[in-house]
This record gives C-alpha cells, sequence and structure tokens, in this order.
C-alpha cells in the first residue's frame, strides 16, 4: 500500500512543478527567465570605461574568428583601410552588402555568417558575426541592446566601435546601416550621447548610412520613432567574447552535429555574458519586475529539487518497509 505521505508529497511536487513551467513556459517566458538572472543593475563606472582599462570581469575576445569569416573581412580588404572608424563602417558593407530578406539565423557564428551571406539575419545575428569580424580586423567593440517589453528579450542590439584615433566610442547600428550624429556635426555620436539626445532633444539627432547597402529604415524618421521607443530600456552586454563561446564544453561537441542547437544549449547553459542595465526611474519597475521573477523561478526550482529528494527518500523507506514487512 502506498503510504499518504508519499501521494502528498507527488501532488505537491506537481504543483511546484506546474508552477515552474508557468514562469518558464512558452519560450518567450523562457527567453525572460533567462534574462532575469543574466540582469544586474549598472553602475555610471559600467558605462563610462574605454578599451585602455577594461573592467576585469568584462569577458573580453581572445580567440581568432573562424576561418571564414576572417577570409572575407582580408577579402573586403578591411585591414588595408586607414583608421578605426574607416574599418568598422567596412565591415558593416561587407555584411549588409548581402541583406535581401527578413528572418533570423540563431546558429554557431560560421553558419550564421553563410545566412547573411545567403541574405538572411536579424539584428543579433548580425551583430554577432560583425564582434567576430571586428576581432579580425583589430577593432574593440562592445554590445549595447534595448528592449521593448521590460528586458524580456524583444527589442534591438546594436554596437559601439572604440575609435582609437579620436579616443572615443562610436555607435554603429550594424542590421540597419547607420550611425548617428547630432545637427552641424560630423563626429560619430557614442550610444550614451545619442540615448541622451533621443531623451532631450531628438530633433538634433541625424542617421547617417554607415555603408553602401541596404537601409533597414529608409526612412529616418521612423528609425528615430523605433530608438525613441526603446530609449528608457537600454542595457549593455557585459563581454565581446562571441567566438570563445563556441569553444566551451558541451557547446563544442553539440556544434560538430548542428550549429543551430548549439547556439540554443549555449544560452541555454549560461554562455551568454551578464546583461548589465543602465538603470534609470524610468525603467525601475521594469528591473524589479525581472529580479523577481529570478527570486520566484528560483524558489521553485529549489521546492522542485527538495521535493524529488524527498519523494526518493519516501520510496527508498516504503521499499525497505516492505521488503521487511
Amino acid at each position: 500500500m502506498i503510504h499518504p505521505l508519499l501521494v502528498a508529497n507527488v501532488l505537491v511536487l506537481a504543483i511546484a512543478l506546474i508552477g515552474l513551467a508557468m514562469l518558464t513556459l512558452p519560450p518567450r517566458q523562457t527567453l525572460r527567465a533567462r534574462n532575469a538572472f543574466l540582469l544586474r543593475r549598472g553602475r555610471p563606472e559600467d558605462f563610462a570605461w574605454t578599451p585602455p582599462a577594461v573592467p576585469p570581469d568584462f569577458r573580453v575576445e581572445q580567440s581568432r574568428a573562424p576561418p571564414g569569416i576572417e577570409a572575407a573581412v582580408h577579402a573586403a580588404g578591411v585591414c588595408e583601410t586607414d583608421g578605426d572608424w574607416q574599418r568598422a563602417r567596412a565591415l558593416v558593407g561587407m555584411l549588409v552588402a548581402h541583406a535581401q530578406h527578413e528572418g533570423g539565423i540563431q546558429a554557431d557564428l560560421t553558419t550564421t555568417f553563410q545566412g547573411i551571406v545567403a541574405g538572411y539575419g536579424y539584428c543579433a545575428d548580425y551583430v554577432r558575426v560583425y564582434l567576430a569580424a571586428a576581432r579580425s580586423a583589430g577593432l574593440f567593440c562592445r554590445q549595447w541592446a534595448f528592449s521593448f517589453d521590460g528586458f524580456g528579450g524583444r527589442g534591438h542590439t546594436f554596437v559601439e566601435i572604440f575609435d582609437r584615433q579620436r579616443s572615443a566610442w562610436a555607435f554603429v547600428d550594424v542590421h540597419n546601416n547607420v550611425y548617428a550624429v547630432l545637427a552641424g556635426v560630423d563626429a560619430p555620436m557614442d550610444a550614451l550621447a545619442l540615448r541622451r539626445a533621443l531623451l532631450g532633444s531628438p530633433s538634433a539627432i541625424e542617421f547617417r548610412p554607415a555603408a553602401p547597402g541596404r537601409l533597414g529604415f529608409p526612412h529616418f524618421d521612423k528609425l528615430l520613432d523605433y530608438y525613441r521607443r526603446g530609449a528608457a530600456q537600454w542595457y549593455l552586454w557585459w563581454g565581446n567574447d562571441v567566438i570563445s563561446r563556441e569553444h566551451t564544453g558541451i557547446v563544442q561537441a553539440v556544434g560538430r552535429l548542428s550549429g543551430r542547437l548549439a547556439y540554443r544549449v549555449g544560452a541555454a547553459l549560461g554562455q551568454l555574458p551578464p546583461l548589465v542595465v543602465l538603470a534609470t526611474p524610468d525603467n525601475e519597475q521594469d528591473i524589479v519586475r525581472m529580479e523577481q521573477l529570478r527570486r520566484r523561478v528560483l524558489w521553485a526550482a529549489i521546492a522542485c529539487g527538495i521535493l524529488v529528494a524527498l519523494l526518493c527518500v519516501q520510496g527508498a523507506v516504503q521499499a525497505f518497509a516492505s521488503r521487511h514487512a
């Protein structure tokens, strides 16, 4: 006869598992839960640094880009271009020259680059390949993003390149093939300057084509509206190590079978760097909700673990009692 405590434990475990599933499923909620564990509140110094003084915990890429990307960079003559800003724009041109269709790729870097050459790719696909290509071109980049759903994963991502000749960051939206300046000024804006202008003087912002090729927004007024909608939810990915992430443990092993599966496994197993939020009063409630979600998922997972362990103990005790009855 099954002991009533065992039945009760099974029922409670079922409830806990249902609760955990509700917090982490379907896929869009899975992405939100993942971001909740990656998210941390940023401090002013988290965004004010430059490459001569990279924060020690910022994950800097040290590996070489996949051969296909590295070969494309050299074939495009990027490394022969004078100046960081000119190289940065040449890399944009190398990628957007192929743009034809909308459609995400979400795979390892080699497969993603092949997909971009075939005309596909979302903003995150372009940025990941751009970061790898920038490594081959001798550029230092960092990846920014903004969201429309309280840091849950729906939004847009872009890069900043450190221009050593000007000793300054420069914002580039790779997928949309633009950079930004203030009216009457030719020097490219950095990401934080762009955000300040979005909030304070959006009419002074001018988007300019970064390279020949497709523009994501042919009408820049619509691009400006797009950026203004996400201005309250900016964050910085705390690392540019897109290449090294593919060379670790199980991700590398899975990659031999499927680049797309390896990409998803890496994201699920915490290969992504922290997500550092530019915290402001305008997004405080969004941050709080993500922190609450993280705690709820964590406690639900702990409860499930304890209940499973208790169920195993109860089952062992009942089996022992039955054998010696």
